[in-house]
C-alpha cells in the first residue's frame, strides 16, 4: 500500500526533534513494508531525501524563498506571533499545500493527515477529485487554533470529511468533543518511543549530585520559568540538585536572564539541542526528570508530553503538570507524580519528596518503565494505525 503523508513538522536529518515522533510512526510503518511519502514545507536544507526508508519531499510555500518564515523550529503557532508579515504566509502556505497536495500524492491508495489545522484541505481535495480516503492524527493544537480564529467549522468539516480520525490522547478528544465532533468518529491511539534506542543505560552517575533533567522546545507552553522558580525552594532544602534543560527557542534570553536573576547559575543550565545519543545518555544520567508545561495565555496546551516517554523508557521517575494529555501518560503515584500546572510550591514539594525518597522513586520508575513498553511501544502504535489503514482500504 502507498501511504501519503502530510504534515507541518518532519525531521531534515537522524537527530533533528522537529516533528520526530511523526517520523518514528512512518519509520516504523514503513519497515513494515508500506510505500510512505511525506510532504512537508521546507525548513531548510534538500527539498528531496531519503530518511530510514521514507521518502521526503518539501515544499516552498512563499517567494522569494529567502522571506519563509512560518515554518521554523518554534512552530507555527509560535511564528505567526511574529507580526503581519508571517501571518499573510499562512495563506501562501495553503495555497502551495494544496497545490503540492494535488501534484505529488495523487498516485496515493491512502492520505494519513498530521495537523488538519493547515493541511487538512489538500487532503480533501485529493480525496474529492482522485477519490483517495485519508485519516487524520489531531494532536490539539488544531483546536485551539480553530477556536482562537473562529474557524472551528472547517476543522468540523475535515473531520467529517476523514475517513478516519486519531486523537493522540484523551485529553486531546476531550477538547474535540467540545466543538461539537462525536466519540464515535474517532479512535485514541497515543504517540510513543522507541524503546529499543531509548533504554537504561549502565553510567556511572555523580553521586553527590541529585540531577534533575527537563527537555522541550524553550516556549510559553513548556513551563519552563515555573521549573526554574521552584528550583529556589528545592535548593533551600538541598544544595546538591542541579537542573539542566535541553532545547532552544524565542524564551532562551528570557530563561537564562530568569536564571542570572534568580542567581541560580551554578545549579540551572540551559543546553542547545542535543543529538539523540547525547539525550539518551542525559536521560540515564539523570535522577529524575520534569516535563512543568502550562495551558499558555493563548490557550494551547501539551498535546500528550512524548519526552516523559523517552524519560520512562530510560527507567527515570518523572513529575508533569496535570494538563492536557500528560495524565494518559503518568497514573498519580503509580508511574510518576502530577502536579497542577504553574504551581510553584508544589511542584517543588513533589520534588524533594523525590529527592528524600529513593525508594519511591525506584517504584515509580518501574511503574513508568513498564507502563512504556506494555502500551507506548513505536511497533504497538504502528500496528493500530496500520489496522485502520487496511480497514478503510478494505472498504
Amino acid at each position: 500500500m502507498k501511504i501519503g503523508v502530510i504534515t507541518s513538522a518532519y525531521p531534515e536529518f537522524e537527530d533533528d526533534p522537529h516533528g520526530i515522533f511523526v517520523h518514528r510512526l512512518m519509520k516504523e510503518i514503513s519497515k513494515q513494508g508500506y510505500d510512505v511519502k511525506v510532504m512537508a514545507p521546507y525548513t531548510g536544507g534538500k527539498t528531496e531525501y531519503l530518511l530510514d526508508g521514507v521518502k521526503v519531499e518539501r515544499f516552498h510555500y512563499f517567494y522569494p524563498k529567502r522571506f519563509q518564515r512560518l515554518c521554523g523550529r518554534s512552530g507555527m503557532i509560535d511564528n505567526v506571533k511574529e507580526g503581519f508579515f508571517v501571518k499573510f504566509q499562512v495563506l501562501t502556505f495553503i495555497l502551495f499545500n494544496l497545490v503540492n497536495s494535488v501534484s505529488k500524492l495523487k498516485d496515493r491508495d491512502l492520505i494519513h493527515v498530521h495537523w488538519l489545522i493547515p493541511n487538512g484541505l489538500g487532503a480533501l481535495i485529493v480525496k474529492k477529485i482522485f477519490k483517495i480516503p485519508y485519516i487524520s492524527t489531531i494532536y490539539g493544537e488544531e483546536v485551539y487554533l480553530s477556536k482562537r480564529y473562529k474557524i472551528d467549522f472547517i476543522l468540523r468539516s475535515f473531520i467529517n470529511n476523514s475517513n478516519r480520525s486519531v486523537a493522540i490522547s484523551k485529553g486531546t478528544l476531550e477538547s474535540c468533543l467540545k466543538i461539537g465532533l462525536k466519540t464515535e468518529t474517532f479512535d485514541v491511539i497515543p504517540f510513543g518511543v522507541d524503546t529499543d534506542f531509548f533504554r537504561p543505560l549502565n553510567i556511572n552517575r555523580d553521586l553527590k549530585t541529585f540531577q534533575i533533567l527537563s527537555v522541550g522546545y524553550l516556549i510559553e507552553r513548556k513551563g519552563f520559568e515555573y521549573l526554574i522558580k521552584a528550583m529556589q525552594n528545592v535548593l533551600k532544602k538541598y544544595a546538591n540538585v542541579k537542573l539542566k534543560i535541553v532545547g532552544s527557542g524565542p524564551l532562551e534570553g528570557d530563561l537564562k536572564s530568569l536564571i542570572n536573576d534568580l542567581n541560580l547559575d551554578k545549579n540551572v543550565e540551559i543546553l542547545k539541542n542535543v543529538s539523540d545519543e547525547e539525550l539518551l545518555n542525559l536521560y540515564n544520567s539523570s535522577d529524575l526528570f520534569i516535563l512543568p508545561s502550562i495551558v499558555d495565555s493563548q490557550g494551547n496546551t501539551e498535546g500528550l508530553g512524548v519526552v516523559l516517554l523517552e524519560a520512562m523508557a530510560c527507567k527515570v521517575p518523572v513529575i508533569g503538570s496535570n494538563i492536557g494529555g500528560i495524565p494518559d501518560i503518568i497514573q498519580d503515584g503509580e508511574t510518576g507524580l502530577l502536579v497542577p500546572e504553574k504551581n510553584i510550591s508544589k511542584l517543588s514539594k513533589a520534588v524533594i519528596n523525590l529527592v528524600e525518597n529513593e525508594n519511591f522513586r525506584n517504584k515509580l520508575a518501574n511503574g513508568g518503565y513498564n507502563l512504556v513498553e506494555d502500551k507506548f511501544n513505536w511497533r504497538k502504535i504502528a500496528q493500530s494505525y496500520i489496522s485502520i489503514y487496511t480497514q478503510i482500504s478494505n472498504k
